[in-house]
């Protein structure tokens, strides 16, 4: 009886350890699919260091190269416009003709009597030499000579001024008069603009006084006209503008077609720094905790949290300092929901 006891007491030890050991491998097979049903689809992007450059965003105005309000130092009717708003002239065309008629006439007489001075003089010297005539008589034709002489350079200047003649080559823009209209003297008669080349003004936050200079590089999108342009800074203000605390620079484009209108809008892109080689990241892909900045990276199918050192910053990238290498694996779909050691299943 008691080897009986005994046989049933080991029979049913050992079906009792059985029965843990199916349990336990069920456990853990389950705890094994349960891990892999919470695994992470992610999409992750392999770093390379390539160059970068940072830019400085601000907004400008595009200006002609050369402008100018013609007006008449000598008011009067303007009896002929020889070009018309929209015509293109060269240096020294003439634009317009001021009524000039009294003057013409008040020429001629200045010239008439500067000229019969001149004779005088000249007969007046010769006998002088000779001792004929005192030398009151030499000298009071010799004054009179150069006194006749300014009055005729003065109204021939003034008949001059009748001629509004173009200072530079250019467009006409607008006309504030017509003919047959009284233009006062230094009243602007016409708006005459260069735009074979333009400037584009802009005025950049005081705190990157000291980072341009002359030179820099710069990108110009024209969103009106959907054209991006580059060019280089030709100027560099000085000074600081104590209403809203920016420094003026300017950018000179060709425009060629005359593409490029004045008062168009432009966003401008100021080159401030290049690196030859650096990582950089979508900014979207950075998380920001108490310290710093973040981001995944995925190391043997784990998504790591990864502490990273921002250098610069662009609309849509960002230069790193330091925290990643070239060729780490950065997850770049799917982080949103990750925490630090989670298992990851990449994705193409």
């Amino acid at each position: 009886m008691k080897i009986k006891s005994l046989v049933s007491l080991v029979l049913v030890i050992f079906i009792a350890t059985t029965l843990i050991s199916c349990s336990d491998e069920e456990n853990s097979e389950s705890d094994k699919n349960q891990n892999e049903k919470i695994k992470v689809s992610v999409k992750t992007h392999k770093l390379k260091a390539k160059e970068f450059s940072d830019y400085i965003s601000a907004v400008g105005t595009i200006k002609p190269l050369q402008k100018a309000l013609l007006s008449s130092k000598e008011g009067g009717e303007i009896i002929n416009f020889l070009r018309d708003k929209g015509d293109y002239v060269s240096k020294g065309d003439t634009i317009l003709i001021i009524d000039n008629e009294i003057l013409e006439a008040n020429l001629l007489a200045a010239k008439a009597q500067y000229e019969l001075a001149q004779i005088t003089f000249e007969k007046q010297e010769m006998v002088y030499k000779e001792n004929v005539n005192s030398e009151i008589q030499y000298l009071q034709a010799k004054y009179n000579l150069k006194q006749l002489e300014a009055n005729y350079k003065l109204i021939q200047t003034r008949y001059k001024n009748t001629y509004i003649v173009a200072p530079f080559t250019g467009i006409i823009d607008q006309k504030y008069f017509d003919e047959g209209e009284l233009a006062p003297a230094g009243q602007p008669i016409l708006l005459l603009m260069n735009i074979s080349k333009v400037k584009v003004e802009v005025g950049v936050p005081e705190k990157y006084i000291g980072t341009i200079k002359r030179g820099d590089l710069t990108s110009i999108i024209v969103k009106a006209i959907n054209k991006e342009f580059t060019g280089k800074v030709s100027f560099v203000g000085n000074s600081v503008n104590v209403s809203n605390r920016t420094f003026p620079i300017e950018i000179t484009l060709p425009n060629k077609g005359r593409l490029l209108k004045p008062e168009l809008i432009a966003e401008v892109k100021i080159q401030s720094s290049t690196f030859d080689k650096i990582i950089t990241i979508p900014t979207e892909v950075i998380s920001r905790v108490d310290g710093g900045y973040v981001v995944f990276v995925l190391e043997n199918g784990i998504a790591k949290s990864r502490k990273i050192d921002i250098l610069r910053r662009t609309s849509n990238e960002v230069a790193v300092a330091g925290g990643l290498n070239d060729s780490d694996e950065i997850i770049v779909v799917g982080y949103q929901n990750l925490i630090d050691g989670q298992a990851v299943n990449v994705v193409e």
